[in-house]
Parts: C-alpha cells; structure tokens; sequence
C-alpha cells in the first residue's frame, strides 16, 4: 500500500505543471502582492528578530541551535526565489507584485 501511494504521489507531482498557468491571471497577481509585502516587511522585522537571538543566546537564555534554526530558517525562507532562479531559470517570478516569466 504505501509504494502504491507513493507512486501516485509521484504520478500527482508529475501530472501538473507549474507553468501551464496564464502569467496574468487574478490569482499569480494576488499571490505576488502577498510575496511582496511579506518581503518587505519581512525583512526588517526578521533582522530585529534575529539582533534579540543572538543577544538572548549570548546571555545564555536561549540555546545556540535555536539560534542556528533560526538562521537556517531564515536563509531559506528569503533566499527561496535564488534557489528556485537557480533549478529552473525560466519559472514564473514575482518582480514588483507582478508575474513575470
């Protein structure tokens, strides 16, 4: 049973593909806002998150994995877009709140 599901997971991933979608449909533009506000305000919020880290594991409050966790989770949340450039260069991007191939 579970190679079974595995297969159609595999059979679902495959059967889909991201870029059959219109560049300017309601949806991508939607969720291109969304990416965009998050960065922006992400950002700041996410380095003052970070400076309270560090200075709470250096005063030895917090343990230094969560510290890392942190980093780590940090690093791939705002660097997903580079990775993503990086496996498929002509994906679907957001520049500016809008798709753009």
């Amino acid at each position: 049973m579970k190679k079974f599901l595995l297969f159609v997971a595999l059979i679902l991933s495959l059967a889909f593909d991201a870029n059959a979608a219109d560049v300017d449909d309601a949806t991508s533009t939607v969720i291109c806002k969304i990416v965009d506000y998050t960065h922006k305000l992400g950002g700041p919020m996410i380095t003052i998150v970070i400076i309270g880290a560090a200075l709470l594991a250096i005063f030895g409050r917090m343990p230094w994995p969560a510290l890392f966790a942190l980093g780590a989770f940090t690093a791939v949340f705002f660097g997903a877009p580079a990775v993503i450039k990086a496996i498929k260069p002509d994906a679907i991007k957001c520049e500016g709140g809008v798709a753009t191939k």
